[in-house]
């Protein structure tokens, strides 16, 4: 197993400077090797750890060659993409924050989806935890935001003047030609008969849920402990 080298000052001066020996040739290296796969150009100075010892690659007249096309542009492209190393550091670290960001939402909406499929299969709301009823309830209210907005857009490529039944019929044409989101599938289905309400609902991350029976759930069941 290779341990992973600690990005610190090295205190031993032997071990430092046999490491700057061996840094700076593979440096050189994959420096010219990146020159000749991209046919870009580039150069290198290196300030070594003795006074004297200054290396210059490719050579100085290349390297005074370029630093003056690059004093030649304008400042703004001269700054483009230009990190130091707290810069990068701060990149990395909103990086990171990122994906730890999407995970812990992934983690979220799996453990809402587990819910879901819970409350399919019969489980009394009341066996469930409070704090794990109230993360539901926002997530629904949330996925249920969704759903609307995607109806509203829905219903703009619906023809003024068009019945209720030609709107149903033209939602549903149109439904093909809008991007889905990938957890909400179908749609809100109403009625103004109760009864019927009462079986309607909506497709929510792969699970069919019934208006009806989470609200006869929640009258009946409760959440207290």
């Amino acid at each position: 197993m290779n341990n992973k080298l600690k990005t610190a000052w090295i205190e031993d001066d032997k071990s430092r400077k046999a490491c700057y020996r061996k840094r700076k040739i593979c440096l050189l290296k994959k420096l010219n090797e990146l020159t000749i796969l991209c046919d870009v150009s580039a150069f290198l100075i290196i300030y070594g750890p003795e006074k004297d010892e200054l290396v210059v690659w490719p050579s100085r007249p290349v390297v005074q060659e370029l630093l003056e096309k690059f004093l030649r542009l304008p400042l703004a492209d001269q700054c483009r993409k230009m990190l130091d190393q707290k810069a990068y550091l701060k990149e990395r670290a909103a990086k990171i924050e990122e994906q730890i960001r999407k995970a812990k939402k992934k983690n979220h909406d799996m453990k809402m989806k587990d819910i879901l499929h819970k409350i399919q299969e019969g489980k009394p709301l009341s066996e469930f935890e409070t704090s794990d009823l109230i993360d539901f309830i926002l997530f629904l209210e949330e996925k249920m935001l969704e759903i609307q907005e995607r109806v509203e857009l829905l219903e703009q490529h619906v023809p003024q003047g068009a019945g209720e039944k030609e709107k149903g019929k033209e939602i549903e044409n149109n439904a093909v030609n809008i991007p889905r989101n990938e957890n909400i599938t179908g749609g809100i289905c109403s009625s103004n008969n109760m009864g019927e309400n009462e079986k309607s609902g909506f497709r929510l991350m792969g699970v069919d849920i019934k208006v009806g029976h989470l609200l006869h759930e929640g009258n009946n069941g409760g959440t207290q402990k």
